[in-house]
């Protein structure tokens, strides 16, 4: 039977404030022992990384144009000055007994810091033009402050001399009564390392540090549950950046230009049509699912398409589905993040295949969540949540599927063959040859989802479910049981 496109009625909206243009200040610094070292690249480069507006260029500017629906615009004023600090660079490394006067803890090491970001800006401010545009939104900040530092960054963000967006907090910096209230610290050889392999400066790291003065949290974790991986900038950013996420745009870009005004909520089960999230315009680049009204958290798809300039470095094109927490900031901790993207296998415990993650013919995944499936959409505390995903496909103009909202989850059990109660279960429930067995209550709700052939009932309260075992095949069987 053919299936009509649903239209989308609940629109998901977010306030406006254009603030259309931003402003980036760049300055170039040598400690005192480097001042005869050279640039790894002539100023006209850095100039090219952060302007260029070309068709194909791989530039900041375009960076942010793009994935703001060209809603903003972010452009740098480069200063044709290096300052040379007077301390050399041990001075901002940490105090060991072969370098006596480095800083003893992070207080000294920012105020240190600070210090010089103080001497620099009354090194520069007579090279920039008082009618240069460097607080946009007038509210008497530069909007971004970036210093590229020659030479390396250290071996990892537990020292000082890394790529980071820091507040300044110890000394009040002005250039033409404009103050640095935040700044972007990066190095132009080094920032960081990936087996080993100094990374240099590029688009990525700048784009990434460049997020942080628009609120936005980092996505990585300190945890091995790798929640995003290479699917947002704010997560693991590549040499040309890869595109972020539709949630990240809305929510950070919404006071700078409004990225995605709104996101339609999807409200009924049936078809669906997401459009590229790198489209021209943002409507209908992402829906959001929200399968519990109880809950904060809540889910969302988008597609990602390899044909943008932004994606090429994505493993697979396809689309994606997230879980968002809104009241947490990044995802820093090892178990609980503002956001998370389903992969195979993944789940409270386990990493999965984050690589493998899109829905779509790529990945040979079409279907997430349904029966047989071995992955499902599930909250934080490792809930299940009542939806599912099935028929993903690539269309002109987008990737189709249909979207399974079943908020009481009986339906789908009482279609199942029923058998008679057990006696009081207490303990244990086998079911030899199972792919997985689900225990839902009586509110259609899983409470336990193992991939095992048995599973313990001890934690559940007295009571009535159902559960459902899965076989190879799809044969499926419930039964009743009272604990």
């Amino acid at each position: 039977m053919r299936q009509l496109l649903l239209s989308l009625s609940l629109l998901v909206g977010l306030p406006t404030f254009a603030v259309r243009k931003m402003a980036n200040v760049v300055c170039f610094v040598k400690f005192a022992d480097q001042e005869d070292a050279e640039w790894q690249h002539p100023q006209d480069y850095y100039e090219a990384m952060f302007n260029d507006s070309g068709d194909n260029a791989n530039s900041v500017r375009n960076y942010f144009t793009d994935m703001s629906y060209g809603a903003m615009e972010w452009n740098s004023v480069l200063v044709p000055l290096v300052y040379v600090d007077s301390h050399p660079r041990s001075y901002y490394c940490k105090q060991t007994s072969i370098n006596p006067d480095g800083y003893d803890n992070y207080a000294v090491a920012s105020l240190r810091e600070q210090t010089m970001l103080d001497a620099l800006c009354k090194y520069v401010e007579s090279s920039i033009s008082e009618d240069a545009e460097i607080d946009c939104n007038g509210d008497g900040k530069i909007d971004n402050f970036t210093v590229i530092i020659n030479g390396n960054s250290e071996i990892s963000s537990n020292y000082n001399l890394w790529p980071s967006n820091q507040k300044c907090l110890w000394t009040t910096p002005v250039i033409h009564g404009k103050k640095v209230d935040c700044y972007l610290k990066v190095f132009d050889k080094a920032n960081g390392y990936k087996a080993l392999e100094p990374q240099e400066l590029n688009t990525g790291v700048l784009c990434h540090e460049m997020m942080h003065t628009l609120n936005a949290f980092d996505l990585y974790s300190n945890g091995k549950l790798e929640p995003v991986g290479v699917w947002d900038l704010m997560s693991d950013n590549q040499k040309v950046p890869q595109g972020l996420s539709a949630y990240i745009r809305q929510t950070y870009g919404r006071f700078y230009g409004n990225w995605i005004p709104s996101v339609r909520e999807i409200s009924e089960s049936g078809r669906y049509l997401l459009r590229p999230l790198d489209s021209d315009s943002p409507e209908d680049v992402a829906f959001k699912i929200v399968p519990d009204l109880s809950k904060d958290e809540y889910f969302m798809v988008e597609y990602r398409d390899k044909s943008s300039r932004w994606d090429k470095s994505l493993p697979y094109a396809g689309m994606l589905v997230y879980r968002i927490d809104p009241t947490r900031e990044g995802n820093l901790n090892a178990s609980k993040f503002e956001m998370y993207v389903f992969r195979p296998g993944g789940s409270v415990d386990q990493a999965g295949v984050i690589a493998k993650a899109p829905l779509g013919e790529a990945t040979k995944r079409t279907s997430f969540g349904a029966e047989g499936d071995a992955d499902y959409p599930f909250y934080t505390d490792g809930t299940r949540a009542p939806f599912s995903i099935t028929d993903v496909v690539t269309v002109d103009g987008g990737i189709e599927f249909t979207l399974n909202l079943d908020r009481s989850g009986i339906s789908d059990i009482a279609a199942d063959r029923i058998l008679p109660a057990y006696d009081r279960m207490s303990s244990v429930l086998s079911a030899p040859d199972a792919r997985r067995i689900d225990v839902f209550n009586t509110a259609g709700i899983c409470v336990i989802s193992v991939s095992e052939t048995s599973v313990s009932l001890e934690s559940l309260p007295t009571g009535l479910y159902f559960a459902r075992a899965a076989y190879s095949g799809g044969r499926t069987a419930t039964i009743k049981l009272l604990k």
